[in-house]
């Protein structure tokens, strides 16, 4: 019996021991992780005041935004001009009764904003502050003529427009932009222009371009595009770059103007996310066409 006892202490003793060894193990590896903390995070656009980014909306059934909003005030969802709801909410820092409108299946499609006379100003200059620089700037030019005066924006798949209505009404409004596709690329289903950028110079010698950067997405409640491809407008017509398939499609792709390998030009780098990892494309300009020139989980200063 006394022998069975020491038996069982020496046990218990071992099996303390195993635990505390286990235990400092755990310790020392997670004290060596990097805090998720603010300063780690690495960010680089503008925050947007918006209590939800359009595309996102554009991507909700009627359900969904009463889901995330509640309810609000409807109308009578008689014809395409009474189906909408209505929240009183905070845009490019002013207080609007936002109108969401929704069409088929009740999938949300147009956001409107009614802007006061007193109100255009600041509204023109918090666009702007968040949206960048504008694809056409008019708004402001007096010596135009009302239907004339606009300015937008365009911005993950969404053009943003602030304008005069034949009213003379001001508006703020924001809905999908669709590619015209004038050239009849492949393009997938129902292609958007994601980014825009004109007049760009150090693409092709000697002339000022237009890039898009265009997605498709086969269903339009998902956020997430199947297919990118990016298209270079030009004197001589249009130019069209397809990603290569480890780095295609994703979430909120966006594209930069940089220099990689010290290329003549200036090259077009596209980052995406797919919700994992992001992924860095790098296009050049080339012999008449764009050239994958770059592609990695890497931004290419970071190699």
């Amino acid at each position: 019996m006394l022998e069975e006892k020491k038996f069982r202490r020496l046990i218990l003793v071992i099996t303390l021991i195993v635990i505390v060894s286990v235990v400092g193990i755990y310790a020392l590896y997670y004290s060596k992780q990097p805090d998720l903390k603010a300063d780690n995070v690495k960010t680089t656009d503008v925050a947007l005041d918006m209590p939800i980014l359009p595309f996102d909306a554009f991507s909700m059934l009627k359900e969904d935004l009463i889901i995330k909003f509640g309810e609000g005030e409807e109308g009578n969802g008689q014809d395409y001009d009474n189906q909408y709801v209505d929240y009183n909410q905070k845009w490019f820092g002013k207080m609007f009764k936002a109108r969401y409108y929704y069409g088929l299946y009740t999938r949300i499609y147009q956001i409107n904003l009614k802007v006061e006379k007193n109100d255009i100003q600041s509204v023109y200059d918090e666009m702007k502050k968040q949206l960048g620089t504008p694809v056409q700037d008019t708004l402001l030019n007096k010596e135009k003529s009302l239907d004339e005066r606009k300015t937008y924006w365009v911005k993950d798949s969404v053009r943003y427009s602030i304008f005069y209505e034949d009213s003379g009404q001001c508006m703020a409004k924001m809905w999908l932009e669709y590619y015209p596709n004038p050239d009849g690329h492949n393009l997938g289903e129902r292609p958007t222009i994601i980014q825009r950028q004109d007049g760009v110079e150090g693409i092709i010698d000697g002339e000022k371009v237009s890039i898009l950067l265009v997605g498709d997405k086969p269903k339009y409640t998902s956020r997430y595009y199947k297919n990118l491809y990016l298209i270079i407008g030009s004197k001589s017509g249009s130019y069209l770059g397809r990603m290569p398939k480890d780095g295609d499609g994703g979430f909120y792709p966006k594209f930069t103007l940089t220099n990689i390998a010290n290329s003549k030009n200036k090259n077009i780098l596209i980052e995406t996310d797919n919700e994992y990892t992001k992924w860095y494309i790098g296009f050049e300009f080339k012999n008449n066409q764009l050239n994958v020139i770059y592609s990695s989980e890497k931004e290419p200063s970071e190699q």
